[in-house]
């Protein structure tokens, strides 16, 4: 639907005829378009009925636009993205988007949430378990001995007391911590949210894949072009400062994985909101695709 663009001209579409027109009453060209590249910002006032059908071809072809009614009449503001500044070109004609070249308003949110971890899951409570070569009965035997409300130095075999725990202090320890209910601690988790708007002529989003894959801090960064402005913000692979290597359980990797995909289309204005969040921890490499 092609709209003539001179200045104050009244705008008649065909199926108009009945009714008054509107009139451009202001523009502007940013070459910038505060990030998002050059675009035209342009209002309109006239009747509330020719905004309204007026809004149908903004939408068909990519703009953006926001109307306010007052009585019988509107005015609205209409964001072309294009690559001129001449105020002579036909928006229509210069300044539609092109599939695959509209670059979305991205913005980019950090947030930290706080998850529980059992307290056999310390870096030193791990090696002094590994060491017994039998991790999963060290575990048990702290746990039976809260249970039946003994000290570890105090269980029995074949009538006799048990020296195994005097050359472990780390479980005597944990067997206290148990014994007065703190089974776990909180850990920091940093999630990435990358919230985009596009024009909803790009079509919507596809249906996220249901294992996703666990990006190294390396690979995310290129996989998602981020700015240097984040990737300077993500956090680092932990390291645990007895050994010098990452503070991972055996078989898991550092990384980012998508914790969360949603998007939703706003019919009147024509635009999409899609928001990708992912979530930087410890993952389990028999489960995830490591990227």
């Amino acid at each position: 639907m092609p709209f003539l663009n001179n200045m104050a001209t009244i705008h008649q579409a065909p199926e108009l005829a009945n009714f008054p027109g509107y009139i451009e009453v202001s523009r502007r060209f940013d070459q910038t378009g505060s990030g998002t590249g050059p675009v035209w910002t342009i209002e309109y006032r006239g009747t509330k009925d020719a905004i309204r059908i007026a809004t149908l071809g903004w939408s068909s072809i990519g703009a953006k636009y926001s109307t306010v009614e007052e009585g019988p009449y509107a005015s609205a503001t209409v964001i072309f993205s294009g690559p001129t500044a001449d105020p002579g070109d036909p928006i229509d004609a210069a300044t539609v988007p092109v599939a695959g070249q509209e670059t979305p308003e991205i913005r980019y949110e950090f947030r930290t949430d706080y998850v529980d971890v059992s307290v056999f899951a310390l870096p030193a409570v791990v090696a002094e378990a590994e060491k017994t070569g039998n991790p999963a009965g060290y575990k048990l035997a702290i746990e039976d001995a809260v249970k039946a409300g003994v000290y570890l130095t105090s269980i029995r075999e074949n009538g006799e007391f048990i020296t195994y725990w005097d050359d472990k202090p780390v479980a005597k320890r944990i067997w206290e911590k148990l014994t007065r209910g703190e089974d776990s601690f909180p850990v920091g988790r940093v999630s990435l949210s990358r919230v985009a708007m596009f024009s909803g002529s790009l079509g919507l989003p596809q249906v996220p894949q249901s294992i996703p894959p666990v990006y190294t801090p390396a690979s995310f960064i290129v996989a998602w072009n981020l700015p240097f402005s984040v990737y300077s913000m993500l956090p680092s692979v932990p390291i645990d400062p007895r050994t010098g290597r990452p503070a991972a359980p055996a078989g898991t990797v550092w990384g980012w994985k998508q914790t969360n995909y949603s998007s939703s289309l706003i019919v009147k204005t024509n635009m999409v909101e899609q928001n990708i969040s992912w979530t930087f921890a410890p993952y389990d490499t028999d489960i995830y695709p490591i990227l």
